[in-house]
């Protein structure tokens, strides 16, 4: 079950994240599933970011259709851009699912993307703190303008309940 954690002082998330940006973070367990902790941290991201919930795909699919006319990047559009990549080919610059690769190393992958009303980043780390291995996903939102902070204030208790549910999904997975 996913609970809520703290940043490791060495996520490279670390080197993005301002004071002012929200931040949360999300950990589950990976006792028990073995291969996600030796897995490589693209394949890991891949099943943590493109987990498939129906209500998750029914709600992005809502909040693309009430952005859109905002002008605000849809799921949809950038999803678009997504390669069909196998995961292990994954770099700099491609996308798992609609989230932009911005950093990648042994242990975690930042990606995310950057609009008019906020820029977002997403780390999916895995580390063995005491002893007990995990894999956390943060979420670090700059927000640009009131648009920004609106669009946080109103999307925060679905983004949470979605965070949660992937990590669960992910570690749920059979293998």
């Amino acid at each position: 079950m996913a609970v809520t954690a703290s940043l490791p002082s060495h996520s490279l998330l670390n080197t993005y994240r301002w004071n002012s940006d929200y931040l949360d973070v999300f950990a589950v367990s990976l006792s028990g599933r073995s291969d996600l902790q030796t897995a490589d941290i693209r394949e890991l991201a891949t099943l943590v970011l493109t987990a498939d919930l129906p209500w998750v795909r029914r709600m992005m699919n809502l909040r693309d259709a009430i952005a859109r006319p905002f002008g605000l990047k849809t799921g949809i559009d950038l999803a678009a851009r997504s390669a069909q990549t196998h995961w292990s080919q994954l770099g700099v610059g491609d996308r798992i699912g609609f989230f932009r690769i911005y950093d990648v190393d042994a242990g975690e992958i930042i990606l995310g993307e950057d609009d008019w009303h906020q820029d977002f980043r997403v780390s999916i780390l895995r580390e063995n703190a005491s002893g007990e291995p995990r894999v956390l996903a943060a979420t670090c939102c700059r927000r640009h303008n009131i648009a920004g902070h609106l669009y946080l204030a109103l999307i925060l208790p679905f983004h949470k309940r979605i965070v949660s549910a992937f990590l669960n999904q992910a570690v749920a997975e059979t293998t």
